[in-house]
């Protein structure tokens, strides 16, 4: 099972957005609460956006490896208590 690796330190305040994977290979990025996030063209891309968002706090950007899908449907539903789906991927 593969580790996440965060971009920068940790922040006083914890992560805020995980960067990896959709189960269809597109970049994918997601708050913790599920409430901001999308889908983008490249890592690179979906990176500055979670930078830009998180006012480029030190460590509040995780970087997820391939080995975990992240899921974007709780960002689409009409109950947005549930956070984001993180999901191993079955080699």
């Amino acid at each position: 099972m593969g580790k996440a690796r965060q971009i920068s330190q940790p922040p006083s305040r914890g992560r805020r957005f995980m960067v990896g994977r959709d189960k269809h290979g597109q970049w994918a990025v997601c708050d913790e609460k599920g409430l901001i996030g999308g889908l983008f063209i490249s890592r690179d891309a979906a990176i500055h956006f979670a930078m830009f968002e998180s006012d480029h706090v030190p460590g509040a950007v995780l970087y997820v490896p391939d080995t975990i899908i992240i899921s974007l449907e709780p960002l689409f539903k009409m109950n947005r208590s549930a956070a984001p789906s993180v999901i191993p991927k079955r080699m």
